[in-house]
């Protein structure tokens, strides 16, 4: 962020300094005692599990310039540096937004039902090797995340890209009031969320909030193939690029070629320009999540030939598709978050890889699908039966209908297991897997499949709920 002085902040957040050396320069802000550095200021915020307030005289002792409160915390050393406010959150968001404002780059929004990471991740190797480039760490994406983002950005930095994720209408447009972003990203649309907004239809039109926030001089790029995308698209006031694989678009992806540990293709953009990409990520969905990122950085002038030099090197975040060998198993991790879309792009990967043993899906409940919870697990556990796997483990209540989906759909009873814990799938993958095998092992967040892989990893003697 840019050095301000305390008092300069207090004005900032219209808040009151009652405590302190005005003086004092903070270039830094953190949420949490247990990480802040020395000079940073420390914002006390209220959360379910924790209040901010509690954790007041830790701050201060690890070196805080100064913290931001709500209410006055007892006990304080006299020279503690204390800004108080009414509401510890919004002012958080409102430093942000002023912070945003002082520096003068792109920015742009990524939002979508799936594929936000990994995408977040692609956009910002594209730029990579023209803009020094400040991405949203892990997911931070929501009303507390994105605002810990903005604040980092300071002159070294000629680029953004932040993920923007929401649970209900307002939350996109919200954040985009932060962010103020010149360029957005819609990866897709999909029944992630629908328990809370009813509807796809629904879920598009949250979605493309970030579309009305995109001035005249900017632009947004679509996934082509997604019929509520393309109906939302008349929202942005800007330049509208779509992106797709085969047939026609403005950022056209063709002769995909999978390889070891990744894909090769050609890429078209919209002056008529042509190049080759490797991308060293598996699966389709992750070409077409890199024909976006290839259309961010071309709408921002870079040459082809730095985009695909920056895609080449891309990582995406952990637990996005991420391979582990383990003692002769190779793990696919894509345990960060789940939904029918995403989980059967991941179903995609898994048949892609090249096993010499058996492919082994080991899949959890995916949370948030309302009535459609049922309907939507059958379907997937369909779609795993259908020459996909050759063994389905199934992890909670809601993920036994995918045992039903497959089972349905014609996959032998010996080849599916139902388990209500991770410990009772562990137990089954332990005696089930051997060297040669591919196992991929997804769920939602609410699900922490990770524990999974993590056991796996760490040998035969875990042992899990």
């Amino acid at each position: 962020m840019k050095t301000m002085t305390l008092k300069e902040v207090a004005q900032a957040i219209n808040g009151r300094l009652c405590q302190g050396d005005a003086g004092v320069r903070v270039r830094a802000v953190s949420i949490d005692s247990r990480s802040l550095a020395g000079g940073e200021l420390f914002f006390a915020l209220r959360g379910q599990r924790h209040d901010g307030h509690d954790f007041v005289p830790q701050a201060l002792a690890a070196g805080a310039a100064g913290v931001v409160v709500e209410r006055m915390v007892s006990a304080l050393n006299p020279g503690a540096a204390v800004i108080h406010v009414d509401d510890t959150l919004a002012v958080l968001q409102q430093l942000a937004r002023y912070n945003r404002e002082v520096y003068r780059v792109p920015v742009i929004g990524i939002t979508g039902s799936s594929g936000k990471t990994s995408t977040k991740d692609l956009v910002a190797a594209a730029l990579s090797r023209r803009f020094n480039t400040l991405k949203t760490t892990g997911n931070r994406n929501n009303e507390i995340g994105l605002p810990l983002t903005l604040l980092e950005l300071d002159e070294r930095f000629q680029a953004v890209v932040v993920e923007m994720a929401m649970r209900g209408p307002g939350e996109i447009a919200f954040l985009c009031r932060l962010a103020r972003p010149t360029g957005a990203v819609i990866t897709n649309i999909g029944e992630a969320h629908i328990e809370r907004l009813g509807s796809v239809d629904n879920i598009a039109r949250a979605k493309g909030e970030i579309l009305e926030a995109i001035g005249p001089e900017g632009f947004a790029v679509l996934h082509r193939d997604s019929p509520y995308i393309r109906r939302e698209a008349g929202r942005c006031r800007g330049r509208v690029y779509f992106f797709g694989i085969g047939g026609e678009a403005d950022v056209l992806g063709r002769d995909i070629r999978p390889e070891k540990g990744g894909n090769r293709f050609r890429v078209r953009v919209p002056d008529g320009g042509e190049t080759e990409i490797h991308l060293p990520l598996p699966g389709r969905h992750n070409v077409e999540n890199a024909l976006a990122a290839v259309g961010v950085a071309w709408a921002l002038g870079v040459p082809l030939e730095d985009i695909a030099a920056g895609l080449a090197g891309a990582v995406l975040t952990p637990m996005r598709l991420e391979i582990i060998d383990c003692r002769g198993l190779k793990i696919i991790n894509d345990t960060y978050n789940a939904n029918p879309s995403s989980t059967r792009a991941a179903l995609q990967v898994l048949a892609e890889t090249g096993a010499r043993g058996r492919r082994i899906a080991v899949l959890g409940d995916m949370l948030e699908l309302g009535d459609e919870a049922q309907a939507a697990h059958r379907r997937v556990g369909g779609d795993a039966a259908a020459g996909v796997v050759d063994y389905l483990i199934t992890v909670g209540n809601l993920a036994r209908f995918m045992a039903e989906g497959a089972l349905a759909a014609g996959m032998p009873g010996r080849c599916v297991f139902r388990c209500a814990s991770k410990g009772e799938a562990l137990e089954v993958l332990k005696d089930l897997a051997r060297p040669g095998d591919v196992v991929l092992v997804k769920g939602s967040r609410g699900m922490r499949m990770e524990e999974v892989v993590q056991a796996l990893v760490q040998g035969q003697n875990t042992v899990l709920p």
